[in-house]
């Protein structure tokens, strides 16, 4: 992304094109170093959530996810656990991918992944403290690419190797087309479909598979709605919770709010295992009942186990 960066950069300098200071846009603090207050970051998930556009600032070449939707990965840590939820998994590290979720507006989702009930939330890469790393997103899957089944998290599926490949060597570019796949067979729909290519590794514009996969996610209506789609990140080395740009711990408010007691826990743990201390804050989710309905985002002074 650091190219895409400094290109969209370099553009507003010639005049090319208006850019605003990565924070400007959010109502948060525009000191980056300093953690953001609890109601702060519920402003700017809220405005990330209904930025619906098909790029970042209107510039071709830099994909949405930098400026606008929400980044999330569910966490499961059992009671007498000790690893960090933040850090890659065993299998990620071997996989050299980490698979998130994308929501925003249009990208609705009423059930998170595997019925999970919490975890955590990344700043976008153009608003996040300016001593965070900028991950490497690799690809968009509009709804779970079961990646652990195929040859890469990215790469094919050996029962249907040449539609499934990345999008763009099978031959998909649009929607539609992408569409046209799923709809092919009722049958091994998720190992079928083939991802969006995001990475800036491929030298291809990167912006418009992007939007192409959160257009396929919304033709897939109720199907989509109620399952998650899936967004791979390039694996990132073990205990990096000073530089990682960890947003928030969250958990799906309402009902028996079962995900609180662990978002805390992930809370505390974060923030002993910073040093200078990194304080983020639980917030609720609460998602959208209806595909046309709207998520929301909720901050409580009691649900934190840690002050800020």
């Amino acid at each position: 992304m650091k190219r895409i960066i400094l290109t969209l950069f370099v553009a507003s300098a010639l005049g090319c094109v208006h850019v605003d200071s990565p924070t400007q846009d959010f109502t948060a603090s525009s000191a980056s170093q300093v953690a953001m207050t609890g109601p702060e970051v519920v402003t700017l998930l809220t405005t990330l959530y209904n930025r619906v556009d098909p790029n970042c600032k209107n510039f071709p070449t830099a994909p949405a996810f930098l400026c606008s939707g929400i980044v999330l990965r569910v966490t499961d840590k059992k009671p007498g656990e000790t690893h960090h939820v933040w850090n890659p998994s065993d299998t990620s590290v071997r996989n050299d991918g980490v698979s998130f979720s994308y929501i925003r507006k249009d990208a609705n989702v009423g059930r998170l992944a595997w019925g999970k009930n919490n975890g955590y939330m990344l700043y976008p890469i153009f608003g996040a403290p300016h001593d965070k790393v900028d991950l490497d997103f690799l690809c968009s899957f509009p709804i779970d690419g079961w990646t652990w089944n195929r040859t890469t998290p990215c790469g094919a599926h050996a029962s249907f190797p040449s539609q499934s490949q990345r999008c763009r060597s099978a031959g998909v570019t649009t929607a539609e087309q992408w569409k046209a796949v799923w709809d092919s067979s009722p049958t091994n729909q998720h190992i079928r479909q083939c991802g969006f290519d995001v990475s800036e590794a491929t030298g291809k514009p990167a912006a418009d598979a992007f939007y192409q996969s959160v257009r396929a996610r919304g033709m897939l209506g109720a199907t989509g709605f109620n399952e998650q789609n899936e967004i791979v990140i390039k694996t990132w080395s073990q205990n990096m919770q000073q530089t990682l740009p960890l947003m928030a711990f969250f958990y799906i408010f309402g009902g028996n709010n079962d995900g609180l007691e662990e978002a805390r826990n992930n809370q505390k743990d974060f923030y002993d295992s910073t040093n200078p201390r990194i304080w983020v804050p639980v917030i609720r989710l609460i998602p959208s009942s209806l595909r046309s309905g709207n998520a929301s985002f909720q901050y409580a002074a009691s649900d934190q186990l840690v002050s800020p």
